[in-house]
């Protein structure tokens, strides 16, 4: 049976209210729910290195698309990014603190590449 999530899509909500709202995704695979797959994997880029780690917009979802290379994953839900946010961080998926970072990262462990078409 498919869960139905309430949308906060557009709204401009208040740290306090998108953690409380962000419950919904408890025991949620948010990676899947973001489309992670083979071909898409996801990863953390930090935002702003002054921001805190509990702050929704912290960190900028990303997916590393085996023929597109890296991809923003842009969700105008404040409390389904900040849900996807958390679940990555929790399960230990990369976190870089910017695009270089994130870009050396990708080249030095060989992420992969194909051919389109």
């Amino acid at each position: 049976m498919e869960r139905e999530f309430v949308s906060y899509a557009f709204q401009d909500l208040p740290r306090k209210e998108i953690k409380k709202y962000a419950a919904q995704y408890e025991g949620v695979d948010m990676a899947a729910l973001i489309g992670a797959d083979e071909d898409n994997f996801p990863f953390l880029i930090r935002n702003d290195p002054n921001s805190r780690d509990d702050e929704p917009s912290a960190f900028h979802v990303m997916v590393w698309n085996a023929y597109n290379g890296m991809m923003a994953c842009l969700d105008e839900d404040s409390v389904r990014h900040y849900a996807t946010v958390l679940y990555l961080r929790e399960h230990a998926y990369p976190n870089f603190a910017n695009f270089r970072e994130a870009e050396k990262w990708a080249a030095e462990h060989d992420w992969p590449r194909k051919p389109r078409g």
